[in-house]
């Protein structure tokens, strides 16, 4: 396939505070490469959350099988392990490393702040990561420091937006057909955050979260771009689903 295209999944959810929220993660078909964005829930929290989140799994209860997997989900729509070019981490917090360590001949393409905040960070309680899924052998590390048009044609447009992570990163797309299309990841998890009914769950700077939502209000407006929130069950019910797809 050739043409630009967008697909959406969720792998399973996660539970706390009284609300229960999909875990997204995005496939995008680009002519040169297809690419992962974050990759949901980790396989080992559907095989065993308590003993590879500790004490984050009894503040987040995961609901997951592992066929809700992104390598599993990806298979089932005849995307090859191999065939992944490039995986885009939104940040590296414990519900975002589901694609590590499975697409052999991916670029893992993260922030440089934010690859450093992990590897600094030690309370996952506190900080929101987990050392087991990205300090594994073999990851191919692609660090960006700014804003990064990933091939250089304006289709796929990383945006820095941290507060809610150090290096937290959106996305804003160009479809051919949809046009301009904003994955807000978690800089914005839901409507209310976005309305500003809510304040953005800021684990590194609350001040640069903000800084970073009213960033991607003007992009919006600026764009008329379909937005997708990080992790919210209406809006994420309103979007089409895989294998469904927006181009």
């Amino acid at each position: 396939m050739s043409q630009l295209a967008l697909y959406l999944f969720d792998s399973g959810t996660l539970a706390w505070g009284g609300a229960e929220v999909p875990v997204p993660f995005f496939l995008i078909r680009h002519p040169r490469g297809n690419v992962v964005v974050d990759g949901g829930n980790p396989l080992a929290a559907a095989r065993d959350p308590q003993a590879h989140w500790g004490p984050l799994a009894e503040v987040f209860v995961v609901r997951m099988t592992e066929d809700q997997h992104c390598a599993a989900q990806l298979q089932r729509l005849g995307v090859a392990p191999e065939e992944i070019s490039h995986i885009i981490q939104t940040h590296l917090h414990m519900d975002h490393t589901g694609a590590l360590g499975h697409f052999p001949q991916a670029a893992v393409v993260v922030h440089q702040r934010e690859l450093e905040a992990a590897r600094a960070a030690d309370d996952p309680l506190r900080t929101g990561y987990v050392r087991a899924d990205y300090q594994r052998p073999g990851l191919r590390w692609q660090t960006v420091d700014g804003d990064t048009d990933l091939f250089g044609d304006g289709t796929i447009r990383l945006i820095e937006t941290p507060g809610h992570a150090a290096g937290h990163m959106s996305l804003l797309l160009e479809l051919p057909d949809t046009g301009p299309v904003l994955l807000t990841a978690d800089a914005a998890d839901n409507r209310d955050q976005w309305e500003r009914r809510a304040h953005p769950r800021a684990l590194h700077s609350r001040e640069q979260a903000a800084a970073s939502l009213e960033r991607l209000h003007g992009l919006a407006e600026e764009t008329q771009a379909l937005i997708i929130f990080g992790h919210d069950p209406e809006n994420w019910s309103q979007r089409r689903q895989a294998p469904d797809l927006y181009a």
